[in-house]
């Protein structure tokens, strides 16, 4: 159940990137990174579509996490890149060269390998506060750094930053997601908001809403979404592991090769979506019809 939970929070997702991002691109550059952002893109139609896309994607995502590991949910979220980059050349004079398909093709094949042969798995997990303050930390510090470093960067560049930020901030939404439902799973509703992390999650969530839509802001969705579809399942999977002693049931040298193979080929797909003419927003023909944001 969690690996069709996944692929239906992935696509979910993908979709609501697209209209996210055809709101936050034409949002005045000023306000990235400011609470104001969310304010005028939350008063635009199609963004509230999204958020609701998003809304929807969560739960599934939830769902896969009641059931399965982070490692594993994450990995599966990264499909949403393979539905995102055609649906992003809807209203568009180019389309996805046979690279792009590779490259898609590619990802598709490091993921399928990865989970046949890793087969991830999970405990429920009883990390201490300490070990959550160390994982939270390292997560925000990979945040804070990219934020600072792409400040005045070319659009492109800037995206790119800000999306790695957003993933190591929706890493430690994932884990909080996973610790609240496992208190779901032995304690009522009501107790749930005695615990803190329902409220961590609050907190990140709003963060990392904030950083995406900055990085939406500040370049074209393809130009964000690969880095986001790399840092997320990375950083996740560090948490899962250091939280929730998730593993891989690999055994031997060689099924541990052929899973670091299948990571390369994921990596690679990406990293060559993320380098093409049509996802670096270089071709002469690309752009999308303009979306005026709700003016206040």
């Amino acid at each position: 159940m969690a690996f069709f939970f996944a692929l239906g929070a992935g696509l979910c997702y993908a979709i609501a990137s697209v209209f996210q991002h055809r709101v936050a691109a034409a949002a005045p550059e000023h306000m990235s990174l400011r609470p104001r952002l969310l304010i005028e893109l939350f008063r635009h139609p199609m963004f509230l579509f999204g958020i609701g896309l998003d809304i929807g994607a969560y739960f599934l995502e939830a769902a896969a996490l009641s059931v399965g590991s982070i490692v594993l949910v994450q990995t599966l979220l990264v499909s949403g890149l393979l539905f995102a980059l055609p649906l992003s050349a809807i209203g568009r004079t180019v389309r996805p060269r046979r690279s792009e398909w590779f490259a898609a093709g590619a990802l598709a094949v490091g993921i399928a390998v990865f989970l046949a042969v890793g087969e991830p798995i999970g405990r429920s997990g009883s990390a201490t506060g300490w070990e959550w303050a160390l994982g939270f930390g390292f997560c925000l510090s990979i945040a804070f750094v990219m934020i600072v470093v792409t400040r005045g960067a070319q659009p492109h560049n800037r995206a790119l930053g800000l999306a790695v930020a957003t993933g190591a901030c929706y890493a430690c939404t994932a884990a909080l997601t996973k610790q609240v439902v496992n208190i779901l799973g032995h304690h009522s509703f009501a107790h749930l908001f005695l615990r803190w992390p329902v409220y961590a999650l609050a907190v990140f969530s709003v963060m990392g809403l904030l950083l995406n839509q900055s990085a939406f802001n500040a370049g074209h969705l393809a130009a964000s979404l690969p880095a986001l579809a790399v840092t997320n399942p990375i950083l996740s999977s560090f948490l899962g592991i250091f939280l929730f002693e998730e593993h891989l049931k690999a055994h031997g040298v060689l099924q541990y090769l052929i899973v670091a193979g299948a990571v390369l080929v994921m990596l690679g797909g990406v990293i060559r979506l993320a380098r093409s003419p049509f996802v670096a927003g270089e071709d002469d023909a690309i752009g999308h019809p303009p979306v005026t944001p709700a003016s206040p």
